[in-house]
């Protein structure tokens, strides 16, 4: 069951890879100049989606500390990082959400959300690294 967490994290990091990928094509369009397509629809349906895992994995793994082994802050920082990266993920799905209304252009916005992105992602990246550590010393025999 511990098994839960760290292989639906694992995918949501993939997805979040592509996600960010689109992302990164509306930033060059809308402030580098650069003519590319940018799949807005799937760019927002799959953000949410890598947002409710990120949420979803993070009380997964609050929940399976707790049962497992009677605590949850036994992983340093892996679990200092993962509590940090949950009001950022809010924030980063309420700009989503003022982005998605169509209302005019918005670029400073835009960037305000893909920064907070870009933060999450690196924020994200540390958790991939760090929880190698957290299975080799919790999850193998």
């Amino acid at each position: 069951m511990l098994w839960i967490h760290p292989l639906l994290q694992a995918i949501c990091m993939v997805l979040a890879t592509w996600v960010l990928f689109m992302g990164l094509q509306r930033f060059r369009a809308q402030h580098l100049g650069i003519k590319v397509l940018f799949p807005w629809k799937r760019h927002v349906f799959w953000g949410k989606v890598v947002h409710a895992i990120w949420l979803l994995g993070f009380g997964l793994g609050l929940f399976m500390g707790w049962y497992s082994w009677g605590s949850i802050n036994l992983t340093g920082g892996h679990f200092l990082v993962g509590v940090s990266m949950v009001p950022m993920i809010l924030l980063s799905l309420i700009t989503g959400l003022m982005l998605q209304k169509p209302k005019g252009r918005r670029a400073s916005l835009a960037l305000f959300h893909g920064t907070v992105n870009a933060v999450l992602f690196a924020m994200a990246l540390y958790q991939a690294f760090s929880a190698v550590a957290v299975i080799e010393l919790f999850l193998l025999p």
